[in-house]
């Protein structure tokens, strides 16, 4: 398990941190990122990292696609 840090995004980029979790890998993470869309969808999507990666996000477009 790592920790991720996740941030909503808004459309003049990302606000302020929403929250720590631990996942498991990138899928559980992006599986995380999802669910924390799906309950404010009217942010832009959320941006997750584990400490020292690369950030990844997820937006409404692959909330509609994971529906």
């Amino acid at each position: 398990m790592s920790i991720y840090t996740f941030m909503f995004m808004d459309a003049a980029g990302v606000s302020a941190m929403l929250e720590f979790d631990d996942c498991a890998d990138d899928q559980a993470a992006r599986r995380r990122a999802l669910d924390l869309l799906a309950s404010a969808p009217h942010r832009g999507g959320v941006e997750f990292w584990v400490e020292g990666g690369q950030p990844m996000r997820v937006t409404a477009t692959d909330l509609s696609a994971s529906s």
